[in-house]
């Protein structure tokens, strides 16, 4: 499954100290790929907010799948003019990745709300089609998140070629319409077309929709020291270092000056096993821990020797925030997804986990 998101300022060969991998045999672990196409325009103001508020929460319930995956997701920005004429529009911020603090990091430098801008739908819909690094494993569920309104044939039918791509990729392209439109009538049949000639599912949507369902109650302070812990240990080395040392404070700050349930849906994130080598490539600490040593070094390397030791304080720091949250709302919130309970499902990260869910074969 591929949700891609798209962020200014990365190229789609990956960005800065996105060096880290699973561990696991490849052919164990099945790719879920995820593309958010999001129209960034005046007649979506708010569309930003909802995706990067609800990130952290759409991971931590994507991480909960059974088989767990191999998730990557990646973003693409459109209809803001910052992002050039010369690019039609479109942007990517984010190529697909397993770090998904430079997603958020990324998110947080734009502003909420813009101006009028030109929204060139095909143009969008061929950078998340073809510029973005999809995985070649045959297993991998793929998809693309389309989010917008407008008419999609501001440059012809051209978004045509590109649903005809995306379709002989195996790739469904979702659509969800934002109802803030007034020209609902004349723009809807586009998204639906869309998402019929890929297989796709076609739904709408309203942005900054208030979200009454609490999953947490509000962070205590041993979390939050605990999390200060945890980021006090990281040891920046390499030419990727300031960047990722800005990506993980920028996560941070963005999730606990949000609100209550951002910050601990972070925080949960962190305390998972995904985050144990989100840094590795500049963090000389987690590289020292996870490279693989000859046994008749190791005795010899007594400075890497103590960098895996800071590194297994760390995870003991981790296990110790894990153990500060009772997830048995998440599997209830799982539970309501699958079995479609909500009686309002407009909210978007409703929709695009009920999708997944049945992508997956979550039943």
């Amino acid at each position: 499954m591929v949700f891609v998101l798209v962020l200014a300022g990365f190229t789609t060969g990956g960005h800065p100290g996105d060096k880290s991998k699973r561990t696991d045999s490849p052919s164990a672990v099945r790719p879920l790929e995820i593309v958010f196409c999001i129209d960034l325009s005046g007649s979506t103001n708010g569309l930003i907010n909802d995706v990067r508020d609800q990130l952290w929460l759409m991971v931590n319930m994507l991480h909960r799948l059974d088989p767990a995956p191999d998730l990557r997701i990646g973003v693409i920005g459109f209809s803001r003019p910052s992002f050039g004429k010369e690019n039609s529009y479109v942007k990517v911020l984010s190529p697909l990745t397993r770090n998904f603090d430079f997603i958020a990091s990324e998110l947080y430098k734009l502003k909420p709300s813009i101006e009028k801008g030109d929204q060139i739908v095909s143009a969008a819909l061929r950078s998340a089609v073809m510029d973005m690094d999809w995985s070649a494993d045959a297993q991998a569920e793929k998809m693309i998140f389309l989010v917008g309104n407008g008419m999609v044939t501001a440059n012809g039918y051209d978004y045509v070629r590109y649903c005809d791509e995306a379709r002989s990729r195996g790739i469904p392209v979702h659509t969800f319409y934002v109802t803030k439109s007034k020209n609902r009538a004349q723009e809807l049949p586009g998204y639906r077309r869309i998402a019929g000639i890929t297989n796709g599912i076609q739904t709408e949507i309203t942005v900054n929709k208030a979200d009454t369902l609490r999953i947490w109650p509000s962070p205590t302070s041993s979390q939050v020291i605990l999390n200060q812990q945890i980021n006090s240990t990281y040891f920046w080395v390499g030419p990727d270092s300031g960047s990722c040392r800005k990506a993980l404070s920028a996560a941070d700050s963005g999730a606990q000056h949000t609100n209550d349930q951002v910050w601990m849906h972070r925080l949960y994130y962190k305390s998972g096993p995904q985050y144990r080598d989100a840094y590795l490539g500049c963090d000389r600490i987690t590289t020292a821990a996870l490279t693989p040593v000859k046994s008749e070094m190791a005795s010899a390397n007594t400075l890497d020797n103590k960098l895996r030791e800071l590194f297994g304080k760390r995870e003991e720091k981790r296990a110790k925030l894990s153990e500060s949250f009772d997830d048995s709302s998440l599997n209830s919130l799982q539970k309501m997804l699958v079995e479609e309970k909500f009686s309002e499902e407009s909210i978007f990260y409703r929709c695009v986990l009920s999708i997944a869910y049945k992508s997956w074969g979550v039943n």
